[in-house]
């Protein structure tokens, strides 16, 4: 699954979202901005990115580009009070967008289901391996 790269430049909304994740049993790994989470995105390992739309030094588009970029690029969780934050979460492609404020919960909410859309799928072969017990290999009745 991966850690859960969260870049949030409040530090309180930063502290209770990874409590909340921290709680809700992932790894969690903070960011202040973007620029900050460049380079530990590009160390890899991360499996969702939470970010807060607001950073004056790098955009949201250009953070989400270079996340796009990596070789294993983490799906976005976009959380925004902005008015245009529907429309970039769009444009950037993210995977789930939260309008803030939000309670920590909503977000733990959104990287679950976010990890259970990712989840692997159980295959089960339907054609017996052998024959049932008890019963002949020849008869197909």
């Amino acid at each position: 699954m991966g850690s859960i790269l969260v870049v949030e430049g409040d530090p309180e909304t930063r502290g209770a979202w990874t409590a909340a994740l921290e709680d809700a049993g992932h790894e969690v790994i903070t960011a202040r901005g973007a620029r900050d989470a460049l380079p530990l995105l590009r160390e890899g390992g991360i499996g969702a990115v939470v970010i807060d739309t607001y950073d004056p030094r790098v955009g949201i588009v250009e953070l989400a580009r270079a996340i796009e970029a990596l070789p294993d690029a983490a799906p976005i969780v976009l959380v925004s009070g902005s008015p245009s934050a529907p429309e970039i979460s769009a444009r950037i492609g993210a995977a789930a967008f939260l309008p803030k404020p939000c309670d920590p919960e909503e977000v733990v909410a959104a990287v679950a289901k976010l990890f259970g859309q990712l989840r692997p799928v159980l295959v089960v072969e339907d054609e017996p391996t052998g024959p049932a017990p008890g019963r002949p290999v020849s008869d197909f009745s």
